[in-house]
């Protein structure tokens, strides 16, 4: 059986970066973030029962979801957001588990999740492994990457669990503040250890 490795940290703080870099070393990744706009796809149970909850005002004329639309309903009200995670997780998780099937006989599998801890997936992995970069890099990389105001972005970051809390709980904490080959010093260091 694979071992599963929860890859977490905050918005921006370039989990996606380590992911990227993992899948380049033939590790198998499984995206929550895919996997979300996957089961969320015009058509799919998981759209209908977000308009179940939400109405047809997430929709786009297409039928698609819209996701910024959505977006702008949930990070605004922490019970829409509850609503909307309550929702849509049982659809997740068994794409997760669909996926992981695919993968039990790689030495390890990522699980790619940046609401790890949120969404209630941290039991589900054998290790988590947490990017960090610090709240000012966090910030002015999220405003530059989503086009976003200071005031919206501290929001974004705010719908998260604290980055202390998480580096509390994890097994690894990659630290993403300084170059981009420091980082992947870390990454390449706790791979051989997992590998041994």
């Amino acid at each position: 059986m694979t071992k599963l490795i929860g890859l977490t940290g905050g918005i921006a703080t370039g989990k996606s970066l380590v992911s990227d870099y993992l899948q380049q070393q033939g590790i198998p990744i499984i995206d929550a973030d895919l996997v979300t706009h996957k089961v969320e796809q015009k058509g799919t149970e998981g759209l209908k029962a977000l308009v179940r909850v939400f109405g047809r005002q997430i929709l786009l004329p297409d039928g698609s979801l819209d996701r910024r639309g959505l977006g702008q309903i949930v990070f605004n009200n922490s019970t829409d957001l509850k609503a909307l995670v309550r929702t849509i997780d049982p659809f997740i998780r068994d794409e997760i588990f669909k996926q992981l099937e695919t993968y039990k006989d790689d030495e390890l599998t990522v699980l790619d999740a940046p609401t790890l801890f949120e969404n209630g997936y941290a039991h589900l992995v054998d290790e988590i492994v947490v990017v960090y970069s610090d709240p000012v890099t966090q910030l002015h990389r999220l405003m530059k990457r989503n086009k976003l105001s200071i005031v919206e972005a501290n929001k974004r970051i705010k719908n998260q669990w604290p980055m202390q809390t998480k580096c509390d709980l994890a097994d690894t904490i990659i630290y993403n503040s300084g170059t981009v080959s420091t980082t992947l010093t870390q990454v390449d260091r706790w791979l051989a250890n997992e590998m041994k």
